[in-house]
């Protein structure tokens, strides 16, 4: 069986579930990951997946992950005050690979190439962002297009709706089902009585997958993904605290207060960039795609939810293992603020005695007492690794 796919950004929303569709139609796929040792438990089984630890910025390494395969999947994503910074780098890199392998690069998109708009958005509606988020992807869809218009690679850009479910883990979904499980409060911002479409990330990830097994394709292809609409995130927040049976209540956080946070904090900075996506209903056209399939089925929104509970039960800030690391961490930053401040007590009350009964180091204490910091404490890290990690397993 070849290797057709590689997956940069595995771990990421549409990485993730887009790995688990391949996997569940028996295709084999390499998956760039940060951390192959915190990857393998997310993914638990790796039948036909090929976990590498790199970075995208290192093209030499995307080059050689994707000779042999047809599609490199661009699921590459960071921080949104980085963008900028960032993707356009990791995209050439991206481009440059599969040049190499001549392969298909699939784009993950979503819809802030289009700015505040109430119209319905289909592939052809033209660009008009209003945050830098949203001219950073225009930047990034445009060098794919130039590449492919000059022949070096051809592309599949899939932009979709806002994406939520399993390993969808960022600030603004994980908390409502984590908090929902909990029976706290669910966070929202701005608005959680506007009309919005929202996308289950395994439904993307099958839809991805059913595009790339077409025949006839075009050079440059585009294709919207706009999932269900709901009629207000607060109802469907109701339908998730019903599902749990904890009735949580839902907390929307006031534009002024985001915009406030936003002088502080870059990412909330972003945030507030894209406050219109809260108070606005910004949909996308999947007629394109519901014509190409029109027996395509998306999950049933209770299944979803369901489904969705039980892998932030599994896996979440609230699941066991998860509870468990969280006070290992603070037990191994309590034993090492107890090392330090014993080396800080001891070497230099040592120091000093030495110092007493050898005049000539008194006027290199103060160097004595540096090296002790920069050298010694460090070595006595590993002296006390093995009490650490008895330490850090006490249950």
């Amino acid at each position: 069986m070849t290797n057709e796919y590689l997956i940069i950004g595995a771990t990421g929303a549409i990485g993730y579930a887009f790995a688990k569709a391949l996997q569940a139609a028996g295709k084999q796929a390499t998956l760039l990951v940060r951390d192959t040792a915190k990857a393998r438990p997310l993914f638990g089984d790796t039948t036909n997946l090929n976990l590498v630890q790199g970075d995208a910025r290192d093209a030499d390494l995307l080059k050689s992950l994707a000779e042999g395969c047809r599609f490199v999947f661009h699921g590459v994503s960071v921080p949104y005050h980085q963008w900028n910074a960032v993707m356009p780098v990791i995209t050439q890199n991206i481009i440059e690979a599969a040049e190499h392998a001549n392969a298909t690069i699939i784009f993950p998109g979503n819809n802030y190439n289009f700015g505040k708009t109430d119209q319905l958005i289909s592939e052809v509606t033209p660009f008009d962002p209003c945050a830098p988020t949203g001219r950073v992807r225009v930047t990034l869809e445009r060098m794919l297009q130039h590449a492919t218009d000059h022949g070096r690679i051809r592309t599949l850009v899939v932009r979709m709706a806002e994406l939520w479910g399993p390993n969808v883990t960022n600030k603004q979904f994980a908390p409502v089902f984590e908090n929902a499980l909990k029976g706290w409060v669910m966070p929202w911002l701005i608005s959680a009585d506007t009309p919005q479409q929202l996308l289950y990330a395994p439904d993307a990830a099958r839809a991805i997958l059913m595009l790339t097994e077409r025949t006839g394709t075009q050079p440059y292809e585009v294709f919207n993904l706009g999932g269900t609409m709901v009629p207000s995130i607060r109802g469907w927040m109701q339908s998730i605290a019903q599902t749990t049976g904890e009735g949580s209540k839902v907390s929307v956080t006031p534009l002024i207060v985001v915009r406030a946070l936003g002088v502080l904090i870059p990412l909330m900075r972003e945030v507030s960039a894209l406050s219109y996506k809260f108070n606005t209903t910004v949909a996308l056209s999947d007629a394109k795609f519901s014509s190409a399939f029109p027996n395509f089925r998306q999950t049933d929104m209770q299944t979803a939810i369901a489904e969705t509970l039980k892998w932030f039960a599994a896996n979440g800030s609230a699941a066991p293992q998860q509870i468990a690391a969280k006070k290992a961490r603070r037990r191994e930053t309590l034993f090492r603020f107890v090392v330090d401040n014993i080396a800080i007590t001891v070497f230099p009350a040592a120091l000093a005695l030495a110092a007493s009964q050898i005049p000539f180091l008194q006027s290199f204490l103060p160097y004595l007492a540096v090296a002790a910091g920069i050298y010694w404490t460090p070595g006595l890290h590993k002296l006390t690794q093995g009490w650490r990690n008895k330490f850090t397993q006490i249950a």
